[in-house]
């Protein structure tokens, strides 16, 4: 089963399908729902990459609206709800600079996402994300690209309107160098950590001494062939689409060994 299904609802949606295929005995592509359900849920993963010693920005989550004035992390703090993709719930408001901003978005988030919401640091630097191939030691990062911003986009975030709009909104510019191996360094053990498979994307940021730090890792990421943000890094490093879904099956090859017996055995015991 080549698995891009997103789920309908909570912190384990994206695990859904996974769970009953696992439950079927039938091959699937991508992560398990393990590392899919801590992946999406931000707070649980960024938990896991600190402790793997990768550089995160200082973050907390809140449940409740009460508890935001009693934030002790120095602003300006970035809050976002604790469990989307896509840049859903960032928008201008993301960046809060006092108690008050802070409670006003955190509020609203709460509200409109009916889930909690992760407060972290603001890295003021530059944007990357990378693309990661493969599972546990055999993973590798097979390009990255630096998000860049143009006039009449929303300043300084990679928001929910930026994404829609990126043709006019958004530059991509492929990194490699030390720069991509930075990137690497910080995504792949991320990547390890939380037992993600096959193909995803991680999402990183400069803080204010240059130094990349761990936004979130996307064990699930878009594939739509021109605007998802995977497949434009991977055509910005020479990575056409059918290749990238070609490195996809080659991982999987690899993980469970020759697919099309696993399924025919796993057909005959269900029979």
């Amino acid at each position: 089963m080549f698995n891009i299904c997103e789920g309908l609802s909570g912190f384990g949606r994206e695990a859904l399908v996974p769970a009953l295929l696992d439950n079927y005995e039938i091959p699937y592509t991508f992560s398990d729902p393990l590392a899919l359900s801590l992946a999406l849920h931000k707070g649980v993963a960024k938990h896991i990459i600190r402790d793997t010693g990768v550089r995160t920005p200082e973050f907390v989550v809140i449940d409740r609206a009460e508890d935001l004035a009693a934030v002790a992390l120095s602003f300006p703090l970035f809050v976002k709800p604790v469990a989307e993709g896509s840049s859903k719930g960032i928008d201008r408001n993301s960046r809060v600079e006092s108690v008050q901003e802070l409670e006003r978005t955190g509020r609203r988030l709460l509200e409109e996402f009916q889930q909690p919401v992760l407060v972290e640091r603001y890295l003021p630097g530059r944007e990357f994300t990378v693309g990661v191939v493969g599972s546990g030691m055999k993973a590798e990062c097979i390009g990255g690209m630096e998000i860049l911003l143009k006039e009449g986009a929303e300043a300084g975030i990679y928001s929910f309107q930026n994404k829609q709009e990126w043709e006019t909104l958004v530059e991509y510019r492929p990194i490699d160098g030390e720069r991509l191996r930075e990137c690497a360094a910080a995504a792949l053990p991320a990547w390890c950590a939380l037992g993600c498979r096959d193909a995803g994307r991680v999402d990183l940021r400069e803080d204010e001494n240059g130094n990349v730090q761990l936004l979130e890792v996307n064990p699930l990421a878009g594939l739509n062939a021109a605007r998802s943000d995977l497949s434009i890094l991977c055509r910005l490093s020479g990575i056409g689409y059918e290749q990238l879904i070609a490195r996809v099956m080659q991982s999987v090859e690899r993980r469970l060994g020759n697919p099309t017996v696993l399924h025919q055995s796993v057909h005959r015991r269900r029979v």
